[in-house]
């Protein structure tokens, strides 16, 4: 009794855990939910790289010719730029925060007033991240 129990357990797991051949070759199985089926014909490894290679300097090239984002850093000098600025050293331009989507700046020149450091505004401005529009947002 054994040794017929034994046979039948040996038997199930051979065949539940055998390969077959048949179902394997491509298109063989229905895919799965992790799997993708190709209806089409599959591309050759060399096509496959010469796709490739064709691809990366168009994109590569739209990369580098075009700015579509403008650091706090570029919208700083952008401010800079825009009130024709010299380096001033009284003179600061300080990022405040967003507003509205934009970077806010504080301008402003450090005087002082009996003996005391004070803040003379000169505005606040926005700055937009994507074009580099500089606004006044307030005097």
């Amino acid at each position: 009794m054994r040794m017929l129990f034994f046979l039948f357990t040996v038997l199930v797991m051979a065949s539940g855990c055998g390969i077959q051949d048949g179902n394997n070759e491509a298109g063989g199985n229905s895919p799965t939910l992790t799997e993708t089926q190709h209806t089409g014909e599959v591309p050759s490894d060399e096509e496959m790289l010469i796709g490739a290679r064709n691809q990366f300097p168009s994109t590569a090239e739209n990369m580098n010719s075009e700015k579509t984002f403008y650091s706090k850093e570029d919208a700083k000098l952008l401010v800079k730029k825009h009130l024709q600025l010299n380096n001033n050293e009284n003179m600061s331009v300080t990022f405040e925060g967003f507003k509205d989507d934009h970077y806010l700046f504080h301008v402003y020149d450090l005087v002082h007033f009996n003996n005391q450091p004070e803040k003379m505004t000169r505005g606040w401005y926005k700055v937009d991240p994507e074009s580099g529009k500089v606004t006044l947002e307030k005097k």
